[in-house]
């Protein structure tokens, strides 16, 4: 009997394992390096209803020296604050980026560039970001974005 239930068991597991759809991890890869391009480009150019267009409803924003921001409507909050007077520029350059296996799950880091204006000249900032990306009903959108300096202070830029 034991044989019959071992052979049942090998069965069912190879018919689940053969039904289990395949992710093409390249077109996935892809698709998150296009919308992570896709928010890069939004916050370079301080649009603030189209750097949300990118985040989950229930994104997390952890900044550096402040509290989570949880929701878009919180995250909207902080842009308002980072993308204020005084900002010259803002990118990032993403370093890596890796999708979990079921496709439904990626993660990035990478460095970020801000430049503020300030009555003394500008300050140069640079830093880095830990971003999660998760997928809901077949679009990418960012659940998490971790982020801080690498410095205690920006420098000036002609530093």
């Amino acid at each position: 009997m034991r044989r019959n239930s071992t052979t049942l068991f090998v069965a069912a597991t190879s018919i689940v394992a053969c039904a289990a759809p395949r992710v093409d991890m390249e077109a996935e890869l892809e698709a998150v390096r296009a919308r992570s391009a896709g928010i890069v480009a939004a916050e370079s150019a301080f649009d603030i209803d189209g750097s949300l267009a990118f985040w989950a409803p229930d994104g997390v924003l952890l900044p550096a020296d402040g509290p989570p921001a949880v929701g878009r409507e919180a995250v909207r909050a902080l842009f308002e604050q980072f993308f204020g007077p005084g900002v010259k520029s803002f990118g990032s350059t993403t370093t890596y980026t890796e999708v979990s296996e079921r496709g439904d799950m990626a993660w990035e880091y990478g460095v970020n560039r801000l430049v503020l204006t300030t009555p003394d000249g500008d300050l140069f900032d640079l830093g880095k970001y830990l971003a999660t990306w998760r997928k809901i009903d077949g679009e990418w959108f960012i659940a998490s974005v971790s982020f801080s300096s690498d410095a205690p202070a920006p420098v000036p830029l002609d530093q």
